[in-house]
């Protein structure tokens, strides 16, 4: 490998490093003991996260040069991504919700031990068929990271569980957006099938470490596997401030799903025309949400869920008016990255955090409902986003992404938002 290349990936993983403590503490400095929860095992949490979550965006960058490799159209690479998407959500709603009727330390070695089998099935997919399935198998293996998100919450106390989740989910954040970068730059050094190999390292070496450091707890729910699945329909049937977060959350992610997976495609075709490894900096841009997430809970602790809410829906509707003059001008496209991924951070926290608070002895079930709702927007946005592209091109997808996040609004414009305590 050439030494430029691999001081880029040197440098990308220093800052890796670097910015991922400050994003997840929000002020640099690490969480006090006191919020029940070591420091150590709330980074190593965090951090976790951040590793598992990546695996199912490491394809977005490399969606044309799957194109290419596999002499297919830009739409079928696409379902590369969407089928990870559509994998992410069925786990979140078919395996997560066991965490509440199993030990989450064995959950969670269970599934990340699984998820580096199923990334070496993909680095080894003779044809794009192949990588389909085990695009999907990948993402619900990699809902791990979404039983991270209540043992948080469970082992955090009362008055430090807003920030705790907060540190968590930036976290999670910050492998959505690191992954692309570290995608574009390996994949450009070694090929594509490279990091799925690394992923797969990765996962075995967590797994590990997970069975060595998460701390053991009995489960909640003592029901069977039937039961818990339909105690998640009773749940959002009673509760309709469940179902407003819920579809809020999925228009959020739907309105960025869009542009992020057709994002390779505008940037590898003129005006631009990038390599791989500079696709993947764009990854950077988007780490100011994972630097925001924890301010998000504590304005919702101060000023209600409301005014952060708006606030987010605000800036991803303006980062949306930048992403369309983009192909004149990367600095737009940049600003445009950077609003809406913020956005998305001020009114998602603030979301996930009050559905939490409905019943706290149901926390991951809750989640569950949240999570699934969110990334069945997301894939929903994936498919739509595609579609857009190849009729109309960016302003297609630009217009498409504008109007899931309208829809995402319209809730708010209705009523207020009650408060959560």
């Amino acid at each position: 490998m050439p030494r430029w290349r691999a001081r880029q990936v040197v440098l990308v993983l220093q800052l890796s490093s670097t910015v991922m403590p400050s994003a997840l503490s929000g002020s640099g400095k690490p969480i006090e003991s006191a919020s029940g929860i070591s420091p150590f095992l709330l980074y190593f949490m965090a951090t976790a996260c951040a590793l598992v979550v990546a695996n199912i965006y490491y394809c977005q960058p490399l969606l044309g040069r799957f194109a290419e490799y596999f002499d297919t159209s830009d739409n079928a690479a696409s379902w590369v991504n969407i089928c990870s998407q559509l994998g992410y959500g069925l786990g979140i709603f078919l395996i997560v919700p066991l965490g509440d009727r199993m030990i989450r330390r064995k959950l969670l070695t269970y599934m990340v031990g699984a998820a580096a089998v199923l990334l070496a099935g993909a680095a080894l997919a003779p044809n794009i068929y192949v990588l389909y399935i085990f695009s999907m198998l990948v993402g619900a293996a990699s809902t791990a990271c979404q039983v991270f998100v209540p043992l948080a919450a469970h082992l955090a106390t009362d008055s430090n569980r807003g920030r705790v989740i907060g540190t968590v989910m930036g976290g999670l954040l910050s492998g959505i957006l690191l992954s692309r970068t570290l995608s574009g730059f390996v994949a450009d050094a070694w090929g594509w099938r490279s990091i799925y190999w690394i992923a797969a390292g990765l996962m075995l070496v967590t797994s590990i470490l997970i069975y060595r450091f998460i701390p053991t707890e009995q489960p909640a729910f003592k029901g069977t596997y039937r039961s818990l699945l339909q105690s998640l329909w009773a749940l959002l049937r009673q509760e309709k401030l469940a179902r407003q977060s819920s579809w809020i959350g999925g228009c959020l992610f739907g309105s960025v799903a869009v542009f992020w997976s057709t994002l390779a495609f505008f940037l590898e075709k003129p005006p631009f025309s990038y390599a791989l490894a500079t696709i993947g900096l764009f990854g950077i841009a988007g780490m100011s949400g994972a630097l925001i997430s924890p301010q998000a809970g504590r304005m919702a602790d101060q000023r209600g869920s409301l005014f952060p809410m708006r606030i987010g829906l605000i800036l991803m509707v303006l980062g949306y008016g930048l992403l369309f003059p983009s192909a004149h001008s990367i600095f737009w496209l940049i600003g445009g990255i950077v609003l809406i991924d913020m956005g998305l951070q001020l009114a998602h926290i603030p979301n996930l955090s009050r559905m939490s608070s409905l019943a706290p002895e149901a926390r991951t079930r809750l989640n569950t409902i949240y999570m699934t709702s969110f990334f069945i927007g997301g894939t929903i946005g994936s498919v739509v986003g595609s579609i857009a592209w190849g009729l109309y091109g960016w302003p297609g997808v630009c217009t498409t992404g504008l109007l899931f996040a309208i829809l995402g609004g319209l809730p708010l414009l209705k009523k207020p938002v009650p408060k959560v305590a």
